[in-house]
């Protein structure tokens, strides 16, 4: 559904390696909602993003009338809004306990991919201006949110009276984006930091994320664009 054309057509701008721009664009593909990926890096094409985003900050979504729309937490709640017009279920619940839940769920997953990137940017630093006490840090804090994450799904399964949840979602018995989140949240780990995710410490969360993964709309937004 990506690298639409057309006026009536948003514009992403982001990589996809940015698990950010990636849950949006996932969630734009579930929707149905046709988009034009804008494929730039913050970092490598910084000629290229300052006419379209001084503020090199992604994902950006263009609206057809030229509005521009950012952070991914709000776009996502504005494709909510799309989608609730459209007669579709929202990803995320427009109200009540069940929203209280998704996002909740949401913020854990976040807390996950932000110290993810936090220590690849460390990382990135030379070496002699590292911190490796701070690297532990973020280390424990992301460990931390995936262990809640993990002893969620988990939960679920045994409430449903199954013992693998490998067939279960983290809120509500559906695909909600706290699934979308988490997931790309993983992916993200296991692409720019292999090395820190120990899968089987996680084997409820490395068994969502594979079969979301092997989903039309995750293949379709691939972290490699």
């Amino acid at each position: 559904m990506n690298d639409a054309s057309g006026s009536d057509c948003c514009q992403l701008l982001g990589l996809y390696d940015s698990p950010f721009t990636r849950r949006v664009a996932i969630t734009l593909t579930l929707y149905g909602m046709p988009f034009e990926h804008l494929s730039l890096s913050v970092f490598r094409q910084m000629d290229a993003m300052r006419p379209l985003n001084p503020l090199f900050k992604v994902p950006m979504l263009t609206l057809p009338d030229g509005e521009k729309l950012y952070e991914s937490a709000y776009l996502l709640d504005y494709l909510d809004e799309l989608a609730a017009d459209r007669g579709l279920e929202p990803l995320t619940p427009r109200a009540g306990p069940a929203r209280r839940r998704v996002l909740q769920t949401v913020a854990l997953a976040i807390v996950a991919t932000e110290k993810a990137v936090a220590i690849e940017y460390e990382r990135k630093r030379p070496l002699e201006r590292q911190w490796p006490d701070w690297t532990s840090r973020l280390r424990g804090q992301m460990r931390q949110a995936l262990a809640m994450l993990e002893e969620q799904l988990a939960t679920v399964a045994r409430n449903a009276g199954g013992a693998s949840a490998s067939d279960h979602f983290l809120v509500g018995g559906r695909l909600t984006q706290a699934d979308i989140s988490t997931a790309v949240g993983i992916g993200f780990v296991r692409y720019v930091l292999p090395h820190e995710w120990p899968a089987d410490e996680y084997p409820a969360l490395a068994a969502l994320a594979a079969r979301l993964e092997a989903s039309d709309a995750f293949r379709a937004v691939p972290i490699d664009q």
